[in-house]
């Protein structure tokens, strides 16, 4: 009985049973159930996505993580995948910038200096406005006619808008045009493979807005902005991202109303604000007359600070005891930069003037004399400096102090000579001008038959200056002086001992050649006041040398104090006992004596 249900079966559903075991293959086998599936899983996603919202939300949703994940593990890919879409896209945007930099640059440059210039400038000083806001609102008049909305792909016209007085009949021909033209440029003209991005159309311009679904051609009419081309990319961009549903289903083309109005904010109409008639002129003459004169004002302050300059420049060159190296002006002032004698006198100098300089020693004749005057300080006399020759004239007290600054003249830089032509005054005779100025040493003063006459002795020097002071009174006669010099005399002392045999008294010849080593001592005094002198006492040490020593102390202060009562201070003496360390049996009198020695 089984088995003729089996037989049954078996006839009645073999071909459902050869169904379900193939069935049953294909499952356990995973290969071609997944090659099953997959002929079915895309045109189900697509049929699932447009019919069911919800499960739209869900395909669409990303997750960050993955992709974050994916780009740390595969840097170098996805640098790779960007650089062919980023580089054209920097490309664009570094030209774009370019354009709008050369635009702005073209505008400054038109609206630099006119009369509807200064005159904007005015209205932008007094309403506070911008001055770029008046010269957009003035100068700028454009009309956008025509918004075009064209399917990348297919060509053809997603949504259109315009004003009513420029719609066109065809609309899609307008796409289709656009689209050939474009493609045209794309495959042929560029090399780059960007495409067309502005045309002209009789008096109308058109441009062309890349997007990734759809691109925007924009009719304009008038001369429009970089602004409002960054207006349009602007929404552009905007539309992909709010509209993309409408961009993808073509059912929703040109059936759109919220599309239509997106893209009818972009039917933008710019007049310019100025409604004046434009066949009256402008009146140029008062800003011309406002522009002479300020070229006039600005070319006569630039004249008066030239003039002020040079005579300045000249003021300091002349000024004596001053020489000019710079002369800058900054900051309201004058900066002189150069060198400045000490008796440089600035008095009459601007005030404007700084003066900053280096110090130096002027041999200009001007400043010759002013230094001159202060150094002898006597209003009496007149001083004149030629060719390196300094004349003094005037009547005045000629003192031993005036005769030393007049003498030291000589020593200045820049002076070879001195000439003196100066007098003594009417109501001075020699003899108030010797009590007055004391003669020098042991000179001594008379008159005779209107001739004044020196006798004495005293050194060149200090007779050559005794002298000039006199010669104002009259003809001077010294040749009965007797001069002499420090060496002169140093010598003479060094060289003239006293030989003397008894040690207890000094004989006449002997006190007389005394005299003379003091005369000779004082003369020394008169030059240096710090001048000593030394005494040396030896003998020929014959005999005893207790004895010979014992001489030789009695001979030396025997000179000593002689020299001391003549008037030479003890302190300015100094003594030296030479001692017999043994005796000879030779008798010498050459070496028995007081040597002396200047010290100085």
């Amino acid at each position: 009985m089984s088995d003729d249900r089996e037989k049954l079966k078996a006839l009645l559903l073999s071909e459902e049973m050869a169904q379900i075991q193939a069935l049953q293959k294909l499952l356990n086998d995973k290969q071609q159930f997944s090659q099953k599936i997959s002929e079915v899983l895309d045109p189900a996603t697509d049929l699932t996505i447009a019919e069911n919202p919800a499960f739209q939300k869900k395909f669409s949703k990303i997750d960050s993580l993955s992709y974050v994940r994916a780009i740390k593990a595969n840097k170098q890919t996805f640098i790779d995948a960007l650089l062919p879409i980023i580089g054209p896209m920097i490309r664009k945007s570094v030209s774009s910038a370019i354009r709008r930099f050369v635009s702005d640059v073209n505008r400054a440059v038109e609206m630099g200096i006119s009369a509807k210039a200064l005159k904007w400038r005015w209205i932008a000083f007094r309403t506070g406005v911008p001055f770029a806001e008046i010269v957009f609102n003035n100068t700028i008049k454009y009309q956008v006619q025509q918004v075009f909305l064209i399917d990348n792909h297919s060509g053809l016209l997603i949504e259109h808008a315009g004003h009513e007085e420029s719609l066109l009949q065809d609309k899609d021909a307008m796409s289709a045009m656009l689209t050939a033209i474009q493609d045209f440029v794309k495959d042929s003209v560029s090399s780059d493979g960007e495409g067309l991005s502005a045309a002209e159309l009789g008096d109308n311009l058109v441009w062309l807005v890349h997007g990734n679904q759809a691109n925007m051609a924009v009719v304009i009419k008038g001369a429009p902005t970089q602004r409002l081309h960054d207006s349009i990319d602007a929404a552009t961009e905007n539309i992909h991202i709010e509209f993309h549903q409408e961009l993808e289903d073509q059912n929703l083309w040109n059936n759109s109303p919220e599309l239509k109005i997106e893209l009818e904010k972009l039917l933008l109409t710019k007049t310019q604000s100025d409604n004046q008639d434009k066949k009256n002129s402008i009146n140029f003459w008062p800003w011309l007359l406002v522009l002479f004169g300020l070229l006039g004002w600005w070319g006569w302050s630039s004249y008066q600070q030239h003039q002020l300059h040079q005579q300045i420049s000249m003021n300091l060159n002349q000024t004596p005891g001053f020489v000019l190296s710079d002369l800058q002006y900054q900051e309201g002032q004058f900066i002189a930069t150069g060198l400045q004698d000490p008796l440089t006198d600035f008095s009459n100098l601007d005030e404007r003037v700084l003066v900053q300089s280096t110090p130096f020693i002027s041999l200009d004749e001007n400043i010759t004399v002013r230094r001159i005057e202060t150094i002898l300080n006597d209003s009496n006399l007149s001083v004149a400096v030629e060719n390196q020759t300094v004349t003094l004239t005037g009547s005045t007290n000629k003192n031993a102090e005036l005769l030393q600054k007049i003498a030291f003249l000589s020593m200045l830089p820049g002076i070879n000579q001195v000439t003196d032509l100066s007098t003594i005054k009417n109501n001075e005779t020699w003899q108030t001008y010797i009590q007055n100025n004391p003669p020098p040493d042991s000179i001594q003063v008379n008159e005779i038959d209107q001739t004044i006459y020196l006798t004495g002795a005293t050194t060149q020097q200090r007779l050559d200056e005794f002298i000039q002071g006199l010669q104002h009174f009259g003809a001077t006669d010294s040749t009965a002086v007797e001069s002499y010099s420090f060496n002169a005399l140093q010598q003479f002392i060094n060289t003239n001992p006293a030989i003397l045999a008894n040690p207890n008294v000094l004989s006449s010849q002997l006190s007389q050649h005394l005299d003379k080593i003091y005369q000779a001592y004082f003369r020394l005094s008169s030059i240096n006041n710090d001048v000593k002198i030394k005494l040396s006492a030896q003998s020929d040490c014959q005999g005893p040398t207790i004895q010979s020593n014992k001489f030789n102390r009695s001979r030396l202060a025997l000179v000593e104090n002689y020299l001391i009562n003549k008037g030479i201070n003890e302190q300015f003496i100094m003594t030296e006992l030479i001692k017999c360390t043994t005796s000879t049996d030779e008798i010498d009198p050459s070496k028995i004596g007081v040597w002396f020695e200047v010290l100085s």
